[in-house]
């Protein structure tokens, strides 16, 4: 033992490593691992060989497992992006699609908006504008097998009606969207390149504007008969959509009891959830004349008109998105398989580009399925010469609004005034102009301000815009998430900055984009109000003279179960 050692069952000698340059000479068949002599002096330039720590281990494994993770999602990026680029685009002329709504300087001295590309998400504090982006569904059998009960139709290329026309709108600033199905039976006047042609079915607006011109027409003729902006469009035939359903590995739907149309060929012999594939979710949503097997017979659902298959076409599509969210699609890298079959089944505009769509994805990654507002246009029957058609009712102006950006209207909107001017005087209160545009109005004063605001809870987004737009100049914005603040008036409080309410509203973007702002700055984006119109849907269906319906028979079959769930 060596001087100054310690003995004890703790204590332990040190052997002196060896160095890690050390060969051995001498027969294979020798003691090569035989300890150096702890006595012999090591060469002053041998360094003892040293190991990794546990922790070095995995940080370096850590480290190759990123490397190697990025490189796949780099990989699975460029298949995206070769993807997108393949895909087919339609040449638009000037003036057919709308320019997104966007603010001017704001009066505060802030940045405004230019008139750029949105990718869909805000850059830096500048609030994204809302989107309307026509979905246009094809009858065109191109593609389609011969046993295929949807390719009985016509399969020259570029000649098709629209089978299916949904409008639906994007706002990822607000996190909101909302869709409505226009009928293909309206009757409209068919304008194409700024020149109206003739009146005719909606779904003939395809056919008017020809192979190259399709699509634009009937983005032209929905814009011009209803007075809503269109900024893009989508199009896709029956084989895209089977090719897109099937790739998610088909939609869950439930039924209450077997189903049939003999028309779309969909059959399903038995009750409960069933998962249609590609060709039997394009019979679900094509069907026009829905049977279930009830006491032993045939019965039909509803009443059979394009009302109740555009609600199928809703539901299914609502059902077809929380299968895409189960399955992990929130991510693009996730679900690359399927961004390539939509690659391949669609047809955009030439101004919906990449960046727009990964932009617009992002900001609805996290979006709920069952926050989709969906609106049913009310119509009615008529006859024109021996074709049956549909007519909008006034009431459609309600539906048409949320997609103009216009969620309410002055007597919608019950406002507090408060006088904050110092004294003034006038031979007419100020807030009787607001009686006057339609206004509920309350009053109230306080000690004088400088600068006019208008203050609500979150909730009130669109209310406090509304008001905001009869003011002049633009009030300051200011929201709260309070939750005693909900369900009170909007206050507009009136600084000495207050000049007169407007005869005619400021535009809509402009105010939208500085409450935005204010919304922006709470840190939290808001959940805009929408206006519901599901639970009314059913009273605004055309009734066409039927036989009534044996009660046990469902009025629809909207794809869920009795609880109001989806199927597992």
């Amino acid at each position: 033992m060596s001087p100054g050692s310690v003995e004890g069952p703790d204590s332990v000698e040190p052997e002196p490593p060896t160095a890690p340059d050390q060969t051995v000479d001498g027969p294979l068949d020798g003691p090569v691992d035989a300890p150096a002599d702890p006595t012999e002096e090591r060469p002053a330039d041998a360094r003892p060989a040293t190991r990794r720590t546990w922790p070095q281990r995995l940080l370096i494994a850590g480290n190759l497992l990123v490397a190697v993770g990025l490189l796949l999602a780099a990989g699975r990026l460029d298949a995206f992006e070769e993807a997108v680029g393949s895909i087919v685009r339609i040449d638009v002329p000037a003036g057919v699609l709308a320019d997104l709504e966007v603010a001017v300087d704001d009066p505060e001295g802030g940045e405004g908006s230019d008139a750029t590309e949105s990718s869909g998400s805000s850059g830096g504090d500048r609030p994204s504008p809302p989107r309307n982006i026509l979905l246009i569904g094809t009858d065109s059998a191109v593609g389609l097998p011969d046993d295929d009960p949807a390719g009985q139709r016509d399969r020259t290329p570029g000649v098709a009606l629209a089978d299916a026309i949904m409008l639906l709108r994007l706002d990822p600033h607000l996190g909101t969207a909302a869709l409505v199905s226009l009928p293909r039976d309206l009757y409209v006047m068919i304008h194409r390149e700024g020149v109206p042609v003739r009146e005719e079915k909606l779904a003939s607006a395809l056919l008017v504007g020809g192979m190259e011109l399709g699509a634009p027409t009937l983005v032209e003729t929905v814009t011009r008969n209803f007075g809503v902006p269109i900024h893009d469009f989508v199009v896709v035939d029956f084989l895209g959509f089977e090719e897109v359903v099937d790739e998610i590995g088909g939609v869950s739907v439930w039924f209450p009891h077997p189903a049939r149309d003999v028309g779309s060929g969909l059959y399903v012999s038995e009750a409960g959830c069933a998962v249609l594939d590609g060709r039997a979710g394009l019979a679900f949503v094509r069907s026009r004349k829905l049977e279930l097997f009830v006491d032993g017979r045939w019965q039909r659902v509803g009443v059979w008109n394009d009302l109740e298959r555009n609600q199928r076409q809703q539901d299914f599509l609502a059902l077809a998105l929380e299968e895409v969210v189960d399955g992990g699609a929130r991510s693009l890298i996730v679900h690359d398989d399927l961004i390539e079959a939509a690659a391949r089944s669609v047809v955009l505009d030439d101004r919906l580009t990449m960046r727009t769509l990964l932009g617009l994805g992002r900001a609805f990654s996290g979006f709920d399925p069952d926050d989709l507002g969906r609106h049913v246009l009310p119509v009615y029957d008529d006859v024109v010469g021996s074709s049956s058609v549909l007519r909008l009712r006034p009431e459609a102006r309600r539906v048409f609004d949320v997609f103009r950006g216009i969620t309410l209207r002055p007597e919608d909107v019950p406002v507090r005034v408060v006088d904050a001017r110092g004294p003034v005087d006038e031979s007419v209160p100020a807030h009787a102009q607001l009686v006057l545009k339609g206004f509920p109005v309350e009053t109230a004063s306080s000690d004088a301000v400088g600068v006019t605001e208008v203050r609500a809870h979150r909730e009130d987004f669109a209310a406090a815009v509304l008001v905001g737009q009869m003011v002049t100049p633009t009030p300051r914005f200011a929201f709260t998430d309070e939750p005693e603040a909900a369900g009170r008036p909007v206050e507009l409080v009136l600084g000495r900055d207050f000049a007169s309410f407007l005869l005619v509203p400021r535009a809509h973007h402009e105010v939208d984009a500085l409450a935005r702002r204010a919304v922006s700055s709470m840190g939290d984006e808001v959940g805009a109000p929408s206006v519901d119109s599901t639970a009314s849907a059913p009273s605004l269906l055309p009734v066409r003279s039927t036989p009534g319906l044996p009660a046990e028979v469902p009025s629809k079959v909207d794809g869920r179960r009795p609880d109001g769930s989806a199927c597992p």
